[in-house]
């Protein structure tokens, strides 16, 4: 098993603490965001292939909701986890989209330099970031990644047109 360094992108309570200094991939998105972080250590550019990522990031949120939907009726603190992948996962779409590495460190003054991205971007992943196991959290996140997915999709056939 490799261990991918935490790099200082990646640093944000919500998804690793302080003491964390590496990661070993568990499955595909597992941990949070070490599909960038393999392709950071390794300087691959995963946004190359977005045309093929696109649906499996999505794939994953879809997984994800089906499992998270009925916990939120009378298990909801058991979906925390699982809403801590689903932000990681539009993150990774966000950033990627973008063609560039996820930081989620610094991920609100990134924003300002993103060029495709969603509407309110900073008052709706804040509002999840802050609250991620709330029932509406998971709302606007499902929203944001419908929003995201358009968005991404449509920058990738605007590629192929321009070819």
């Amino acid at each position: 098993m490799t261990e991918y360094e935490l790099h200082q992108a990646y640093r944000h309570p919500l998804f690793y603490d302080e003491k964390d200094q590496t990661v070993v991939r568990q499955s595909a998105f597992e941990p949070s965001f070490i599909e960038d972080m393999i392709a950071r250590a390794e300087e691959e550019t995963p946004w190359d292939d977005i045309e093929k990522l696109i649906p499996v990031i999505i794939g994953e949120w879809k997984r994800l909701a089906d499992v998270m939907r009925p916990l939120f009726e009378d298990r909801p603190k058991e979906t925390h986890d699982l809403m801590v992948k689903g932000l990681s996962l539009f993150l990774t779409l966000l950033f990627w989209t973008n063609e560039k590495y996820v930081n989620v460190y610094d991920w609100e003054s990134e924003l300002d330099h993103l060029e495709v991205k969603i509407v309110n971007p900073k008052e709706r992943i804040q509002f999840v970031l802050k609250r991620p196991a709330v029932y509406f959290s998971f709302i606007q996140l499902d929203e944001m990644m419908t929003e995201m997915h358009k968005m991404a999709a449509k920058k990738v056939a605007m590629k192929k047109k321009s070819r």
